[in-house]
């Protein structure tokens, strides 16, 4: 009987594996749209006409400032729509030269390299945890009850600020569009803050990977050390630091660089409440991550050097300039409905301050009165009569 079979005082110290953890995806898959944005109905209140005064009142002139409004503001989309051209043409040059940099560091032989080091660490990692479950038979307790309560409080605290993304169908004043905007420019900027942070770290993945590869060789030799002593917190560095960094960086396990752990899915899965939302069409994750996976943060995987463009360009193509472009018009709808608040409030302020002046210059210098101007009132014949 092999070491790695053997049994310790019923508990299970087995190695092998039939079902193994989840590892990054390949490129190449199939991206869906990024969710559009549809404005509530709104049910504003409707403007109060007042028809009971009898009066024949001239009609209001047809042409306002508004008119110049509407014009000044369709050229101010369409100079952004130019600027923002501009700005992306800057932003993938920028990406073009990190792209070719980092390509020329990413060599097949240095992939290879990094790829044995990850296999030989997975070894090592499956042995480790072998050695800590025998050791801490009830580890998954220890991360049950005191971490994931930790990462429970953080999900619950971000659900009550956020909810669960559902923004409400109809709005009744211009106070309630403007939260409806805010949250939704504040929802389209982190989904763009994620892709931007995805990007950055694949602009060196062979120096990230190296080093992560680095610095797991160093916890997997201080936590081999620590079992004897510290056992119980060898649980945290292992299950919530080493093996995501392990499986954050691992190669796809279909594809062509395909490798498969040989770590167990089970010693992944806990802290149910803590799940987050993949969106991994073009490979890496830049949906909505989990707390767990926030600790670890973006990280480059061991992809064939020949699929890096591959990945790269369906991050920009797919994610990045959708998702950039959405957060543009989410902030200028923002800003156009915040500006109508400030103009009604102002015509309000104003309007009482200058009420009696304006008021006066309304009323013309000369004022005809006759029966076509002014009704008579209902019961006036009865009242003559009466007279």
């Amino acid at each position: 009987m092999t070491d790695n079979s053997r049994q310790y005082s019923g508990h299970e110290c087995t190695s092998s594996t039939d079902n193994p953890a989840d590892q990054p995806k390949a490129s190449g898959g199939s991206c869906k749209e990024l969710p559009p944005s549809s404005a509530p109905d709104e049910k504003f209140p409707e403007k109060c006409v007042d028809n009971s005064t009898g009066c024949n009142c001239p009609p209001k002139p047809k042409a306002h400032s508004d008119c110049l409004q509407d014009m000044i503001e369709e050229q101010t989309k369409q100079i952004t729509e130019a600027e923002k051209a501009k700005q992306f043409k800057s932003d993938l040059e920028a990406l073009l030269g990190k792209a070719k940099t980092a390509a020329q560091e990413y060599t097949q032989d240095k992939y290879d390299k990094l790829v044995r080091q990850w296999e030989d660490q997975d070894k090592e990692i499956v042995e480790l945890i072998r050695k800590l479950v025998c050791a801490v038979p009830c580890w998954r307790c220890i991360v049950e009850c005191h971490i994931c309560p930790l990462l429970n409080d953080l999900h619950n605290a971000e659900q009550r600020l956020y909810g669960n993304g559902t923004l409400y169908k109809e709005v009744y004043s211009l106070y309630d569009l403007r939260f409806w905007h805010e949250r939704d420019r504040d929802a389209k900027l982190r989904t763009l803050q994620t892709i931007k942070s995805v990007l950055t770290v694949w602009e060196k993945p062979a120096q990230t990977i190296e080093k992560n590869l680095t610095d797991n060789a160093k916890l997997i030799s201080e936590a081999s050390k620590a079992l004897g002593t510290e056992a119980s917190r060898v649980v945290y560095d292992v299950f919530v630091k080493l093996v995501p960094m392990h499986l954050a960086i691992a190669p796809p396990r279909t594809g062509p660089s395909s490798k498969k752990t040989d770590i167990d899915k089970k010693y992944t899965q806990f802290c149910g409440c803590d799940t987050g939302k993949p969106d991994d069409c073009c490979g890496p994750d830049v949906g909505e991550w989990s707390f767990r996976r926030r600790l670890t943060g973006p990280q480059p995987y061991l992809i064939d050097p020949k699929e890096y463009f591959t990945i790269i360009c369906c991050l920009v193509e797919h994610r990045y300039r959708p998702a950039k472009d959405a957060a543009a018009s989410a902030e200028a709808e923002f800003q156009k409905v915040d500006n109508e608040i400030k103009r009604l409030k102002d015509q309000i302020d104003n309007g009482m301050k200058t009420f009696e002046r304006d008021a006066k210059a309304a009323i013309p210098s000369t004022v005809k009165c006759s029966n076509d101007q002014i009704a008579q009132p209902e019961n006036s014949s009865t009242q003559t009569q009466s007279a």
